[in-house]
């Protein structure tokens, strides 16, 4: 779907210029692509239904999860994949991304250093997952299509049953 695209370009870009020592920052990277470090990987992991706002799109909640790579040959290397976590951190804070069908900001952020993999031995890793609320989808009106005139509207106390002919059509209120 393209709000998954729109919405992981945003993620890059925005990570990019928040965290400008590291020098590759990439959503869902290729196996055996060459990475340059001090590196940001990231991806959306899962998703569960969100908090449907009766538009017609679907809302859901993505689950990210992110892993920082530092070179183990350089001198504090932990320490510096703990301090590119904390960014990412202050990076995510109240972060929308500025699109509009992003529906909350990230919550549940959470940094830990990782036990790398044997072929990322050579790195010290550090991961920071978070949970956003997005909608994907077209918007969809769920109604069928009524012919022109006939929305109407009532005022209040003139309205419900028996009050019918007191309603009034869009176009005379003008």
């Amino acid at each position: 779907m393209s709000e998954l695209t729109t919405l992981h370009d945003a993620i890059t870009a925005t990570l990019s210029a928040a965290m400008p020592k590291v020098l590759h920052v990439e959503a869902f990277p290729e196996l055996d692509s060459k990475v340059r470090t001090p590196a940001l990987l990231y991806g959306l992991t899962d998703m569960s239904p969100g908090t449907d706002r009766g538009e017609g799109k679907t809302a859901l909640i993505g689950r990210f999860q992110s892993c920082i790579l530092i070179d183990a040959d350089r001198p504090k290397a932990s320490l510096q994949a703990a301090i590119l976590a904390a960014q990412m951190a202050v990076a995510l804070k109240d972060q929308w991304w500025d699109l509009d069908f992003v529906l909350s900001a990230p919550t549940q952020i959470h940094a830990q250093p990782e036990a790398p993999t044997k072929e990322l031995e050579q790195f010290v890793m550090w991961s920071v997952q978070w949970i956003q609320e997005f909608e994907v989808g077209e918007l969809e009106w769920p109604w069928p299509d009524e012919p022109p005139g006939s929305l109407l509207f009532g005022f209040s106390p003139d309205t419900g049953p028996g009050s019918e002919g007191d309603y009034t059509a869009p176009q005379a209120l003008a």
